[in-house]
């Protein structure tokens, strides 16, 4: 049978020994040299492909576990959320995972942590509203309005949501600025028809236009959708 290419080229870097010889006394400094880098090129070779794969498992991996997280975003388990979500983010840092420990903090009370957060998910995904959204709040819990107003409208730019329309027509309003506080809780309404918060933010936004009669008939909706038989 023919000797195998591999067998030959193991028999350039290690001859067999003399016969009676023990295998050291055979072995000569550059020999030794061959067969270390050769087993070290083996190890690190293996521990190259166990990496890459165990690399490439890691959006999986940090899914799931934001997934476990998911499930105690309840009031009275946002700390063990917030633990759970950091634990997806050290596997792969998923913006999503950021979004809610952002919303996680934001619900402790923790802003400057919340902010942190949902600042980072924007950076991962420019697209996620929700990161704007929830910036929005936190400026205006702030008191910042003008940042507040700008957080809204990239939120409102990226994808249309009820949550920043309302909010930044709440914003305007508490500004003065009674027609685009109309005009964001019309957006918002366009929306989300059945829900009677935003008609009776709409109908003191008309009263204080001076239009009485669009905010009785606000007023008269909002009533109606909570006694739909009445």
């Amino acid at each position: 049978m023919s000797e195998s290419a591999f067998a030959r080229l193991w028999k350039v870097i290690l001859p067999p020994p003399a016969t009676g010889a023990p295998v050291h006394q055979a072995l000569n400094r550059k020999q030794k040299r061959l067969v270390l880098g050769a087993v070290s090129f083996c190890v690190l070779a293996g521990a190259g492909v166990w990496t890459y794969f165990y690399m490439a498992g890691a959006p999986q991996r940090a899914e799931a576990q934001y997934q476990t997280a998911m499930q105690l975003m309840q009031p009275g388990h946002y700390q063990e959320a917030i633990t759970q979500l950091g634990r997806s983010i050290r596997i792969y840092p998923l913006a999503n995972a950021y979004v809610e420990r952002g919303f996680a903090h934001r619900y402790l009370a923790q802003n400057d942590l919340a902010a942190s957060d949902l600042e980072k998910a924007a950076e991962l995904d420019p697209s996620l509203a929700r990161a704007y959204s929830g910036l929005g709040s936190i400026y205006r819990d702030r008191g910042d309005s003008q940042r507040a107003l700008e957080e809204y409208t990239k939120s409102i730019q990226t994808s249309a949501n009820v949550d920043a329309l309302f909010e930044r027509g709440e914003v305007y309003e508490s500004l003065g600025q009674h027609q685009k506080a109309i005009d964001d809780f019309s957006s918002a309404i366009e929306l989300l028809r059945d829900a009677p918060y935003i008609y009776r933010a709409r109908a003191m936004a008309k009263n204080n236009m001076g239009d009485t009669a669009g905010a009785e008939a606000d007023r008269n909706l909002a009533r109606s959708i909570e006694s739909p038989h009445h």
